[in-house]
């Protein structure tokens, strides 16, 4: 069996014994199969081939051309043959009629096929997309990446990116079928994203399944020659700690180390950067501001602990009896201390807001005096139980 192909057609032989010569030209009979379903999709192989027969059993010599309608598919001798692999690049998304005409020869008379009716339907796409950072910054460039697939064939053209209903930009497919685009405008907030396939001459058009992008403020102030972004919850619960991050962005040329610090911090709390130091051209950091549950001025235990370690320390049974009794200690326990009654209790930090400032300083040799200030954002703490 020949090759298979996008477009593969073949001629079929049906021998027989040469007869002596005919004064009149010998009838022949085309007849022409279609392998292939007659509802297929674009880019899938139509597969057919041609008989051709006589009426006294000769054997004809010649050409067969497949038509697409009037337009000339492939062209091959009347011998068991085949049109080549890569004929065409298949047939257009529609409906099409397929013939098979014969030549005929000297002595054999041409004929035409039966003709033969597929549908081509678009090819299925599907397209996917993701962020390159999620969640963001205001104002940070973040690259989306589309790629679009298809069931039989690659899909060519553009894909629109969108946020909602607002494009954002287009982008054309690549060869792998990736389409990219870069965009710093998104807002903070939560951001719907899509991407949409336009489609081409035969692949279907498809969306994306959307693509949930949380953009968080960015709090800048910006004097001298840098300034300092912070973003991330600021609400903390008592006992636990808020994971911010720092950015610190050059500005006119300013290429120098960067110093941080922080100050204004509620009583009984810790900021520690992962990175003390930015170093020249700028960097981003972590930056964690850790609170203080209360507990006994002797111990750095949290209250509440003990007591419930104590519970679980009894045997079952007296656990079930005692564990009201247990709960009632607890909670005049939990007063007592706070009250300072009878013992020193460090109520650790206290629940409320506070305004801290991360700051900044240019470090090195050679500060000059345009980048020797200090730049300081404020950030606004809750601190709550």
């Amino acid at each position: 069996m020949p090759s298979r192909g996008l477009l593969k057609f073949a001629a079929v032989l049906l021998t027989g014994l040469m007869p002596a010569a005919h004064a009149t030209a010998i009838t022949s009979t085309v007849v022409l199969t279609i392998t292939s379903p007659a509802t297929m999709y674009f880019g899938q192989s139509v597969d057919g081939y041609a008989n051709v027969t006589t009426s006294d059993g000769s054997i004809p010599t010649g050409t067969i051309t497949f038509y697409d309608g009037a337009t000339n598919i492939c062209q091959i001798p009347v011998t068991p043959s085949s049109c080549p692999a890569s004929t065409g690049t298949g047939f257009a998304v529609g409906a099409h009629t397929i013939t098979a005409v014969y030549s005929g020869d000297a002595t054999h008379a041409a004929a035409t096929s039966n003709a033969v009716v597929i549908t081509v339907l678009a090819n299925p796409t599907a397209v996917s997309l993701v962020s390159s950072a999620n969640p963001a910054i205001a104002g940070q460039p973040v690259t989306l990446t589309a790629t679009a697939a298809g069931s039989y064939a690659m899909p060519t053209g553009t894909v629109t990116f969108l946020d909602g209903t607002s494009s954002l930009g287009t982008a054309t497919l690549n060869s792998s079928g990736t389409a990219t685009f870069t965009t710093a405008s998104l807002s903070a907030g939560s951001h719907s994203l899509t991407a949409s396939y336009a489609g081409d001459g035969g692949s279907a058009a498809s969306t994306s399944p959307a693509l949930a992008e949380t953009v968080n403020p960015a709090a800048v102030q910006s004097t001298g020659g840098f300034s300092i972004a912070v973003a991330g919850s600021t609400t903390v619960g008592v006992g636990r700690s808020a994971n911010l991050t720092v950015t610190v962005t050059p500005q006119s040329g300013f290429n120098l180390p960067v110093d941080l610090s922080c100050t204004h911090l509620p009583t009984e709390s810790a900021c520690t950067f992962g990175q003390h130091t930015i170093p020249a051209g700028g960097g981003t950091t972590t930056l964690q501001v850790s609170t203080i549950a209360p507990h006994d001025c002797g111990s750095s235990t949290p209250y509440f602990l003990g007591a419930s370690f104590g519970l679980f320390l009894l045997p079952f049974g007296k656990r079930k009896r005692l564990r009201g009794l247990m709960v009632a200690l607890v909670a005049l326990g939990t007063v007592s201390a706070l009250t300072g009654c009878g013992t020193c209790t460090d109520l650790g930090t206290r629940p409320g807001s506070y305004t801290i400032q991360v700051i900044g300083t240019a470090s090195g040799s050679g500060v000059s005096a345009q980048a020797s200030g200090e730049n300081a954002t404020r950030v606004t703490l809750k601190v709550v139980l």
